[in-house]
């Protein structure tokens, strides 16, 4: 699951960076580009707590 999790933010974070782009083919939409930027956090943040359950408790 952290390597989706880890395609999921990059794929993200490049939407992001093209919807900033003033002449990209989306054009300039600010507001876009942020949203994609927060999913790609989310997903960051969900590759770290992956799989974090089957870890052994700490004694």
């Amino acid at each position: 699951m952290k390597s989706v999790a880890l395609a999921l933010a990059v794929v993200c974070f490049l939407i992001a960076i093209v919807y900033w782009l003033p002449s990209g083919p989306l054009g300039h939409h600010v507001k876009h580009g942020i949203v994609f930027a927060v999913l790609g956090v989310l997903a960051l943040v969900w590759m770290r707590f992956a799989d974090s359950s089957r870890r052994a408790p700490l004694p």
